[in-house]
């Protein structure tokens, strides 16, 4: 399986913004998870000024809202030529009134909490990548990177799908019973999203082993990922898993391409277009303990689909319809706010997004 970018689920780290000393809690925390990626002084002082912005804006104009931090490495295939350095991406999510004029909001000075208007601002200069999602009532949502090394973290823009996943363990556990993998094989882009029975650190085993199936294997034939990582299971308590795979490229006469899935347990996945939605079909049962006969569901791939898979942690009554220009930012944008509105909050929660790279994407 030809490695990519992030191509390896890395549970991200999440702190609670709710009064002012959580955030100096969140900014000390952020910072050491960089230093441990080798982030410089001077970068560890950027990444400070963002977080403590992210935050005082949360508490300003929302009350509340959340951080969510993870490692990410910049390599986007092994044969790219491209020097591996390491960053960290940053998710500042509230579910306050949203912000009217997005334009705006990063002209120095404009404010509506009375503050001197300079923290977007400051935002997007301490940035290497930046995107946002916000609505009136509808909240606000941004995706943050910094890397250790600007000069070898350039993005590389032939990657053909842009991908973002929210993953994050039952709150109290340290390791999450979910995770998700990726990667490309025969001109396909295939993701697996794994959920171990229960939570903590036996299901967190068995979900890792599918991952680790899934990065022998260098196929995207989805039926036969699900069959290996039955047997690779049989040794852990099992999981629910499911595997996707979209074309990498488009077909040469423009027609759609096909969306394969193969499903066992609660792992949901589909398809959503400006035009609708189509779910793919997963079937009862345990991976690594029962598993009747694995089977592929197909549907049509349209160039401006998403693919979202997440497993039984996420709500499954939701609905991308009601959030207005979502689907065009950036795929982690979309996860987190299913995520922020539909977590179970009673389970590990893991929510994978896809969709064709665009100008501007990772």
């Amino acid at each position: 399986m030809e490695a990519i970018l992030n191509g390896l689920s890395v549970t991200q780290r999440r702190f609670e913004v709710g009064d002012p000393s959580s955030v100096s809690f969140a900014r000390r925390g952020i910072s050491d998870a960089a230093h441990g990626l080798g982030f410089s002084d001077a970068l560890l002082g950027k990444l400070a000024i963002i977080v403590t912005e992210c935050a005082t804006n949360q508490l300003k104009h929302a009350q509340r809202g959340e951080l969510l931090v993870r490692p990410i490495v910049s390599a986007v295939t092994a044969a790219s030529g491209l020097p591996v350095s390491s960053g960290v991406e940053l998710l500042a999510i509230d579910s306050g009134p949203g912000i009217r004029d997005l334009h705006a909001c990063f002209v120095d000075g404009y404010t509506t909490a009375g503050s001197p208007g300079n923290g977007m601002g400051a935002i997007q200069r301490l940035s290497d990548e930046l995107d946002i999602w916000s609505a009136p009532g509808l909240g606000t949502m941004l995706r943050i990177v910094v890397w250790a090394d600007a000069g070898a973290a350039a993005p590389d823009s032939q990657a053909p799908i842009s991908y973002g996943a929210i993953n994050l363990p039952l709150q109290g556990e340290t390791l999450c019973g979910d995770a998700w993998t990726c990667g490309y094989a025969d001109g396909e882009f295939v993701v697996l999203v794994a959920d171990g029975l229960g939570h903590g650190p036996l299901a967190n085993t068995a979900a890792l082993a599918a991952t680790e199936a899934f990065a022998q294997l260098g196929t995207s034939n989805v039926v036969e990922i699900v069959e290996a990582s039955h047997v690779a299971l049989r040794a852990t308590r099992g999981a629910a898993l499911g595997v996707a795979s979209i074309p990498a490229l488009d077909a040469a006469d423009g027609a759609p391409g096909i969306a394969r899935f193969c499903g066992v347990g609660n792992i949901a996945a589909s398809v959503w277009t400006p035009s609708g939605h189509r779910h793919l079909v997963s079937h009862a049962g345990i991976v690594g303990h029962q598993m009747r006969k694995a089977q592929e569901s197909q549907v049509d791939w349209p160039r401006d689909g998403l693919l979202i898979l997440h497993s039984d942690g996420l709500a499954t009554r939701w609905d991308l319809s009601k959030y207005p220009g979502l689907a065009h930012r950036h795929p982690t944008l979309v996860a987190a706010a299913l995520y922020r509105d539909f977590v179970r909050g009673r389970d590990d929660v893991t929510v994978f997004v896809a969709r064709v790279a665009r100008m501007g994407d990772l």
